[in-house]
């Protein structure tokens, strides 16, 4: 049983700096950020197609699967719980943060900044596929 988070009781007066690194603690996978990158990817696709197309319910069809595949990284990835439900807007910040400092090759020095060390996968957690 995944255990309770230090900021359960907090909720929302969690400050961002605090909240920014718990996420990234909680993002030391490389499979669960590669998850929430094409989560992201699939939201912000998803939008821009509704718009596009006129299709209104595109746009919440694709953030609904997008928070489900980050959510179930969590779960079956990092072994750990989500930060969703302890302020969802700081989280969809982190995840965009954590994805352009991905993208721009400076999430190792974030976690460094940060003193998480690497940012590697856990022990415990999903085994290496073999070829």
């Amino acid at each position: 049983m995944p255990t309770e988070l230090p900021t359960a009781k907090r909720a929302f007066e969690i400050s961002y700096p605090e909240f920014w690194r718990l996420y990234l603690d909680a993002h030391r996978s490389p499979v669960t950020r590669g998850v929430h990158y094409a989560a992201t990817m699939l939201g912000a696709a998803g939008t821009v197609a509704s718009v596009m197309l006129g299709e209104a319910l595109l746009a919440p069809a694709g953030i609904l699967v997008a928070v489900s595949m980050a959510v179930g990284s969590h779960r079956f990835v990092e072994h750990n719980r989500p930060l969703i439900r302890v302020n969802p807007l700081y989280g969809a910040l982190c995840d965009l943060r954590m994805m352009w400092l991905g993208m721009t090759g400076r999430l190792p020095q974030e976690y460094a900044r940060l003193g998480l060390g690497r940012a590697a996968p856990r022990t415990g957690g999903i085994a290496p596929v073999k070829v």
